[in-house]
């Protein structure tokens, strides 16, 4: 069998005419190595102060924090609840204040601490405001009676039962999304998107974390 061999080529002088060639392969290579890491932290960098700037407009944005804290107020006896009775989820009972009581800003709430817009009386209490209701497939204004709470605690453990009760029938539920249709069917709401504006203001605001705190005991 014939054998090769590599030959290195060398000039007159004996010298590997590889060498240059070689030096410059290596020097070529390692700066191109650090260029690219360079480019990788400078690009790094960029997003962390991106993501520094973002998490400092969001601490500093008034309306956010007021959110925020809203969010906060009624996710703290939601998650004890469900714990405690496996009824309603959370994230429902937070989106359902979100979007009945505009953020807790509703007249309703303001002074009535009813940020679900029940009807009815709460202990011989109520509070009359004009409320807009879907009849024959029409948006219409009436003027409706409403449960007057003396704390949002006492407000949300109503809710809590009024829906079990009336809309729900379960316990043991997951999912969000399910308890939310199940409300649209019964009608707790005349809205016929009801139960898709209370899926997207879950997901738009990432509610649906509070229902796995309320089930991790």
């Amino acid at each position: 069998m014939k054998k090769f061999k590599f030959k290195i080529k060398t000039d007159e002088n004996g010298n590997s005419i590889w060498y240059p060639v070689i030096a410059f392969v290596i020097v070529f290579g390692t700066f191109g190595l650090l260029f690219g890491t360079y480019k990788i932290r400078q690009h790094i960098n960029q997003q962390n102060l991106i993501k520094s700037e973002l998490a400092y407009q969001r601490a500093h944005d008034p309306v956010l924090k007021q959110h925020n804290k809203f969010i906060k107020q009624v996710a703290t006896p939601s998650v004890a609840l469900y714990k405690e009775n496996k009824q309603v989820l959370p994230s429902i009972v937070i989106a359902q204040a979100i979007l009945e009581s505009d953020w807790g800003k509703s007249k309703l709430y303001t002074n009535a601490y009813n940020p679900f817009g029940i009807k009815g009386t709460y202990q011989g209490q109520s509070i009359s405001y004009d409320t807009g209701e879907y009849i024959n497939g029409k948006n219409v204004t009436q003027v409706g009676q409403f449960r007057k709470y003396p704390s949002l605690q006492a407000a949300i453990e109503d809710h809590n039962q009024a829906l079990y009760k009336e809309f729900i029938h379960k316990t043991g539920m997951t999912s969000y999304k399910e308890q939310a249709k199940l409300l649209q069917k019964n009608t707790y709401a005349t809205d016929p998107n009801y139960a898709k504006k209370i899926i997207k203001v879950i997901e738009t605001h990432k509610l649906a974390k509070y229902d796995k705190q309320a089930m991790n005991n």
